[in-house]
């Protein structure tokens, strides 16, 4: 059987060179809303969210911060085949 194997380094959230339904497996391991060090990943796609930090404003800057993260989901089951993979590496840290 012949495979391909291709490593993007990129953005996950729009992955316009990839074809609907045609990866087989997807690992990751996005930014996590929970980790400080990620804050300045978050507020460079959305201003709203660099906001929200500074006003305190905890669960409105994590809801943004996971709304950035249903556009890494949407892409990645769309260019998934049916039956393929998703490893997604989940931080275990919290915000204080």
């Amino acid at each position: 059987m012949k495979t391909i194997h291709s490593v993007f380094f990129q953005n996950a959230s729009r992955l316009d060179d990839i074809s609907s339904n045609s990866i087989d497996l997807v690992v990751t391991s996005p930014p996590y809303p929970m980790i400080e060090m990620w804050d300045d990943v978050f507020c460079s796609h959305n201003g709203r969210i660099s906001g929200a930090l500074k006003r305190q404003g905890g669960s409105l800057a994590f809801e943004l911060m996971h709304q950035e993260l249903d556009k890494v989901w949407n892409e990645l089951w769309r260019v998934l085949k049916k039956g393929g993979i998703a490893c997604v590496n989940i931080g275990d840290a919290t915000r204080t």
